[in-house]
């Protein structure tokens, strides 16, 4: 008589006995930052060697799946449970009151923190909407550069004076240093009549007086 066949063939595939067992080993889990409470991703928990179906979870995670975030969102642990929080962090953002750089923390929006996605102009000043030129700001600025211009012009202008100056009070100068030496005097005066143009401090290089050879 032939004996009944096997159950299982010696050459038929594994069966998923181990692959079960080995699910059954470890379970997910949900980390969350234990400063911020937000998510950081999954995790495994550990089966009790003690307690049967009992589960030992890593420190700061849960057995709660976290919520979908949007962009701009991440999702915090708080209070034993999950919930939605703006992030802007990643996001470079501008005050609207001081045109600065904002750095956004976790559950900051731009309008909690009175900030927007536009990059400043120049001499910046926000209308509500966008920004403008303060044109105040821009002339006080074009004024002082112009003037610092014309204070290191008077500056070299008097050093390069002083050699032929010193050579006349002794009574040695040459007569090409002293013509050398009124043209210098001469320069320097048409500089120190630069702010009284009618467009100062709004020069052009054919406003300033040329330096002489």
């Amino acid at each position: 008589m032939v004996p009944p066949a096997p159950a299982t063939s010696p050459c038929s595939p594994a069966s998923n006995t181990e692959d079960s067992t080995m699910q059954d080993n470890n379970k997910t889990v949900y980390a969350y930052h234990p400063q911020t409470g937000e998510y950081q991703g999954p995790t495994a928990a550990d089966p009790s060697p003690l307690q049967p179906g009992v589960w030992l979870l890593p420190a700061h995670s849960t057995e709660l799946p976290p919520p979908a975030a949007a962009e701009r969102q991440t999702a915090v642990f708080r209070d034993g449970g999950w919930t939605i929080l703006p992030d802007w962090r990643a996001v470079k953002l501008w005050s609207v009151d001081t045109a600065q750089p904002v750095q956004a923390r976790l559950g900051d929006t731009p309008d909690s923190l009175r900030a927007t996605l536009l990059q400043p102009c120049e001499f910046p000043t926000w209308d509500g909407k966008g920004w403008s030129i303060n044109k105040t700001a821009q002339s006080a600025a074009l004024a002082q550069k112009t003037a610092a211009e014309l204070k290191q012009r008077l500056a070299d202008a008097y050093a390069a004076r002083r050699p032929l100056e010193d050579a006349e009070s002794i009574g040695i100068a040459t007569a090409d240093e002293l013509q050398k030496l009124a043209a210098w005097k001469r320069y320097c005066v048409d500089l120190s009549r630069l702010p009284d143009l009618a467009m100062w401090p709004r020069l052009v290089g054919a406003d300033w007086p040329k330096q002489p050879a």
